[in-house]
């Protein structure tokens, strides 16, 4: 292929580009705009739309680059938020440079349901809740009590929902959002996701494209990486 015509298909590419700092403010002003309240429905009302999932991914992308910057390099400055339907991860990240530095699959832990159909955050809550006397938007959890639910019961089955053998080299990003456990809990968390790699490693079930695996938590400033298949 001549070399402009090259450079022609990288420079289109590349127009896709956005700086990863302005995805998380972009999400985070959407988010504030609508309201905390708005929010909370929305992520736990079902079905979610494409703009909500849209949205929670640009967010949890922002959220563990900032992170990740601040103790790793080369920095995660630019990325791609790929279509669904090209057979790559979520994203494709880009150093200072523009250069590719990696793909990345975007996933987060929730708590398991507590009712059949669950609707509203009150279905997804471990503990009991109830709205606040004088102001119905304000609820109150009571985590005295044990939580209804075991913690990451379904970190397995969603660790499996992103091992993807048909995605080029890429990593996977996982953001801990189960309120079944006191945050920042990733030390606990790493232990348990580091069993089922090693696990799926031993047997062969790891796809060849999956290079590394993190963790975060927003309230927790450093992420943690998983070291497994050695």
């Amino acid at each position: 292929m001549p070399k402009v015509e090259q450079f022609k298909m990288r420079d289109e590419w590349n127009a896709d580009l956005r700086r990863i700092q302005d995805m998380l403010h972009d999400a985070e002003a959407q988010m504030k705009k609508a309201g905390a309240p708005a929010m909370v429905e929305q992520f736990y009302s079902r079905p979610r739309t494409a703009e909500l999932t849209s949205l929670k991914e640009e967010w949890t992308m922002g959220s563990f680059a900032a992170r990740f910057n601040r103790y790793h390099t080369p920095e995660l400055i630019w990325a791609r938020h790929n279509p669904a339907n090209i057979k790559r991860a979520d994203f494709s990240v880009y150093g200072s440079d523009c250069s590719l530095l990696c793909d990345v699959e975007i996933t987060s832990l929730w708590s398991t349901p507590t009712a059949p159909n669950p609707k509203a955050y009150e279905d997804f809550s471990p503990y009991p809740v109830w709205p606040d006397r004088d102001n119905p938007e304000v609820l109150h959890v009571d985590i005295d009590q044990p939580p209804k639910v075991q913690p990451y019961a379904r970190l397995e089955r969603v660790i499996e929902a992103h091992l993807r053998d048909e995605y080029p080299a890429y990593w996977l990003v996982i953001w801990d959002n189960d309120h079944a456990v006191c945050h920042p809990n990733l030390d606990e968390l790493a232990q348990l996701v580091r069993r089922i790699l090693e696990t799926k490693w031993k047997s062969g079930a790891l796809p060849a494209g999956l290079q590394q695996v993190w963790l975060f938590d927003e309230n927790d400033a450093k992420p943690r990486q998983i070291q497994f298949g050695k």
